[in-house]
C-alpha cells in the first residue's frame, strides 16, 4: 500500500508574545497584548485574523477564558463575510445545547471536552486537504471531512461579554 509522504515546513509562530504584528482586527474589540498573550474583553463582536492565507497545517495554540466562556478559532475562513460560513469555526463553548467545545460548528462535534476554566487549555489542530483532526488539551476530540474551504485566514473571535486570551500560537504548513 502507497503511503503519502507529507512534508513538514518548521513550525513559525504567528503571536511574537510582544505585539500583533501579523494580524489584523476585524469588527473594532479590544485585542491587545497583555502579559505575553492576546487578550480581548471589550467592544463589539469580532475577530482578529492573520494577515495571511493557509491551506494545509497544523495549528497549535493555548486559551483561557471562565466556564462560561464562548469564543472560537476560525480556520480557513475569508477576510469577508462570516468567517464560521466561509471557512470553519473551532468552538470554545460549553453550555452549547449542540457543537461544544472542539467541535467545528455546523459540520461536526466532538467528543466530550471541557474547559478547564480560568486555566490554559491547549488545541491542536490538523487541517489537511478536507480533512479536520482535533485535539484538545492533548485528547482527540474531533476527525472530520469538509470541502467546504480549502484556503483561508485564521482567526480568534471575541463575543462581547465574554474574556478571553490566546498565547503560544503557532503553525507548521504541510506539503502533502
Amino acid at each position: 500500500m502507497f503511503l503519502p509522504l507529507l512534508l513538514l515546513l518548521s513550525a513559525s509562530s504567528l503571536f511574537d508574545g510582544k505585539t500583533l504584528k501579523g494580524w489584523v482586527n476585524v469588527g473594532g474589540a479590544n485585542f491587545r497584548v497583555e502579559n505575553g498573550a492576546i487578550t480581548v474583553d471589550k467592544g463589539p463582536g469580532g475577530w482578529l485574523r492573520t494577515e495571511t492565507t493557509y491551506k494545509d497545517y497544523e495549528l497549535k495554540l493555548e486559551y483561557k477564558t471562565a466556564a462560561d466562556g464562548n469564543s472560537g478559532v476560525f480556520l480557513r475562513s475569508d477576510a469577508t463575510g462570516k468567517p464560521h460560513e466561509t471557512g470553519y469555526e473551532l468552538q470554545i463553548f460549553d453550555d452549547r445545547k449542540d457543537f461544544k467545545t472542539g467541535s467545528i460548528v455546523g459540520i461536526a462535534e466532538a467528543t466530550e471536552s471541557k474547559i478547564k476554566p480560568n486555566e490554559w487549555n491547549t488545541f491542536e489542530v490538523v487541517h489537511l486537504g478536507p480533512k479536520i483532526t482535533v485535539k484538545h488539551n492533548g485528547k482527540k476530540v474531533l476527525e472530520a471531512s469538509d470541502k467546504r474551504s480549502l484556503s483561508g485566514f485564521i482567526g480568534l473571535q471575541f463575543n462581547p461579554g465574554k474574556p478571553i486570551s490566546f498565547r503560544k500560537i503557532s503553525l507548521k504548513e504541510l506539503v502533502p
